[in-house]
């Protein structure tokens, strides 16, 4: 057994109790190493196949052999090297005592901070909550330096979670991933994510050209380079296997990494939480759950979109590279060390986006180590975003349009956008800024400030502007805030000890009133501090459910169906279907959208007009080209509005070579001009009018 051959130093210098619930916690932490591990070497066999235009055969025979190596590699070699006992509880001598007035300035202006971002959605200004951000994390800074925090011994050990620390994380991860089964949010970016895998599994080939839009005959969709691997991964496990893409996608990867995710947040619960590991834990699931408001928030992009690589990076990679980052600068462990360096590198293969995401995230833990002297510590940390930087810099050396089109996100849409705005805004806000001092001492309290320290950065007025401009990836500079771990730092906030706070109120001379409430906690009796204690959970509790929107609910945009799913609409998919079977496995369908948009998951031969806008304006076609496919797309859009002339629409379904034009079954208006283009037997396809294109004899192609 895997768990025999690791040593109870291996055990120790991991953070792992070697009780029967530790044992329990080490499979499933090295469960999620493993996983982390091997879909790095897969991400780094697929760009050698994509400079070798590999098949996909060859690619699954050079790394399925790695995956056993890699198991018996993590039982021998998991031990750390150096120190790996866990830091020892401070004395009161060695305690850090932290003159009063620094806590009491970066605490009050990271509530301001946190309140002016939260809110300025309804109308507060922006500049508070960047001024008030900087100033809560220079405090921060220059009282953790001058209180002690930085030197070694002052350092927490890590809690234990006590009864239930294992069963309970382990049953909410397997509720998240049944639950994803059933839980349908329709998402237009499948169109071209799931079409790679769909295509993969079709042709056992990456796909280097465009297979949403024509049959390869168009180059790639510019601002979308082919370094993503999560994609072509699905597709040429598929292949073998038999089964379409798109069902293993979300009937097999998908609740598997919806679990890990979870059990991801719990782990770096483990590292920076100081106590009532359970109660941060939840608090961080609930939010997750009740995160439904905004598409883009952190919620929406775990249980609702996890099949996405963008979204695994977000939801599990992130918490992990924030695990290894932390038991490096506490511990020094090699091994959290090189799973770090994995984690950049499996990032790469998630998403695009890692290339300045995790630079942001290795700041965030190399500022505080450059800061109290650790300079080496530092330096090794600056390995882990080398991979998604040099990715990054060969897109941009091999030419080409990278450019992302669209509408630049500034940093209060970015922030409204992630944590959302109002009460969820105000709690997140808060979250980031008073995250140091809720944090574990000693490295972990260190770590959030650099987390802390980034944010209040990228928040400042140009700073997203600048470096959108700099990087061509304006449109989705929102997912800068992607370095903030927001649900564990929501979760400390129910770790709040009223005790350990107000205990710098005990330095204060005998003669200033603000030492009484320090002197009646102490006496108040242990039990009724315990009771006290679940206080400021229960309170985070019903104020995310007063404030939040559940994923599952209609107002997220969510449906939840009686049985596994796939992750589109049943009789848009049904009807979807038959429309490209009426097509005769070729050729190009019209559609309403969302209709088309379900055509590139199940479909390689037949292609729709527009599965999706934004897509489609970045492809490197001709300008008439897309203005044909748009406006084909506004024909059939919807019954209401205008519509163009027959002599655009006859000139625009030859270009396209429409061998199917649908309309919704009330749109006699585009029914109309589609048959006075010279199409016609319209018959009833699924929930649609279909009509077909005249032959050379006169007849119609009827499908």
């Amino acid at each position: 057994m895997l768990t025999d051959r690791i040593s109870e130093r291996t055990r120790a210098g991991l953070g792992i109790i070697t009780s029967g619930r530790g044992r329990v916690t080490f499979m499933l932490d090295a469960l999620t190493d493993l996983c982390l591990v091997a879909f790095a070497v897969w991400t780094v066999v697929y760009h050698v196949g994509l400079a070798l235009r590999a098949p996909t055969w060859v690619l699954l025979a050079a790394w399925l052999p790695a995956l056993a190596v890699l198991a018996v590699l993590y039982a021998r070699w998991a031990a750390p090297q150096g120190n790996v006992e866990s830091p020892a509880e401070p004395s009161a001598e060695t305690s850090p005592r932290i003159d009063w007035s620094l806590p009491a300035l970066a605490m009050a202006s990271g509530v301001v901070a946190g309140a002016a971002a939260g809110l300025h959605g309804p109308g507060f200004p922006w500049w508070p909550a960047w001024t008030f951000g900087l100033l809560s994390i220079a405090a921060t800074a220059v009282a953790f330096l001058r209180g002690g925090y930085a030197t070694a011994d002052a350092g927490e050990a890590p809690a234990r979670a006590g009864r239930g620390g294992t069963l309970i994380p382990a049953l909410t991860a397997a509720g998240f991933a049944v639950a994803s089964l059933f839980v349908v949010n329709t998402d237009a970016d499948d169109s071209y994510f799931v079409s790679r895998s769909v295509w993969t599994a079709a042709h056992g080939r990456i796909p280097f050209r465009d297979v949403i839009f024509t049959q390869g005959t168009a180059g790639p969709v510019a601002g979308e380079p082919p370094v993503s691997s999560i994609e072509v991964l699905v597709g040429s496990v598929a292949r073998p296997l038999g089964v379409p893409a798109a069902s293993l996608l979300w009937y097999g990867f998908l609740p598997l990494v919806v679990f890990l995710a979870v059990w991801a947040m719990w782990r770096l619960v483990r590292e920076w939480a100081p106590r009532r590991l359970l109660a941060c834990f939840a608090i961080a699931a609930m939010y997750l759950l009740w995160a439904g408001l905004s598409p883009a928030s952190l919620g929406a992009f775990h249980l609702l979109r996890m099949w996405q690589g963008k979204a695994m990076f977000v939801s599990a990679l992130i918490p992990l590279l924030y695990v290894y980052l932390t038991r490096w600068a506490e511990r020094r462990s090699p091994v959290a060390l090189c799973l770090a360096v994995a984690a950049g590198v499996a990032a790469t293969g998630l998403t695009s986006s890692a290339a300045f995401v995790v630079p942001m995230v290795a700041a965030a833990a190399a500022g505080p180590l450059l800061a109290t002297g650790r300079f080496r510590a530092a330096l090794a940390v600056a390995a882990v975003p080398v991979y998604p930087l040099a990715a990054g810099a060969l897109v941009a050396l091999a030419g080409g349009r990278n450019e992302v089109s669209g509408i630049f996100t500034d940093a209060p849409i970015s922030f409204s956008w992630v944590f959302m705005s109002g009460l969820m805004g105000v709690l997140a806000g808060c979250a980031i800024w008073l995250g140091p001092w809720l944090a574990r001492r000693g490295a972990p309290a260190l770590m959030v400030a650099g987390v802390a320290a980034v944010t209040s950065v990228l928040l400042v007025d140009g700073v997203l502007d600048f470096i959108g401009t700099a990087t061509h990836a304006g449109q989705v500079m929102w997912r800068t805030m992607w370095v903030v771990p927001a649900p564990v730092l929501i979760g400390l906030l129910a770790t709040v000890q009223v005790r350990r706070a107000l205990a710098p109120l005990t330095t204060l001379p005998a003669r200033v009133p603000a030492r009484v409430p320090a002197r009646v906690l102490a006496r108040v009796p242990a039990r009724a501090v315990g009771l006290a204690a679940a206080v400021p959970a229960v309170l985070l509790g019903v104020a995310l459910l007063l404030a939040g929107t559940p994923l599952w609910s209609h107002a997220a945009g969510s449906r939840l169906e009686g049985r596994p799913s796939w992750k589109a609409d049943p009789i848009e998919l049904g009807t979807a279907r038959a429309v490209v079977r009426a097509a005769r496995g070729t050729g190009t369908v019209l559609m309403p959208p969302l209709y088309m948009r379900t055509v590139p998951l199940f479909s390689t031969r037949v292609n729709a007009v527009n599965p999706n806008t934004h897509y489609l304006t970045n492809l490197p076609v001709s300008r008439s080209s897309i203005d044909a496919r748009l406006l084909l797309t506004g024909l059939v859009r919807s019954p209401k509005g205008s519509k163009p002339g027959v002599v655009q629409v006859r000139d625009a379904l030859a270009r396209v070579k429409v061998s199917v034009a649908c309309a919704g079954p009330d749109d006699r208006v585009a029914v109309r001009l589609i048959t006075a283009a010279g199409y016609g037997s319209g018959r009833r396809v699924g929930t649609l009018t279909c009509l077909f294109p005249a032959q050379r004899d006169g007849t119609f192609a009827t499908g």
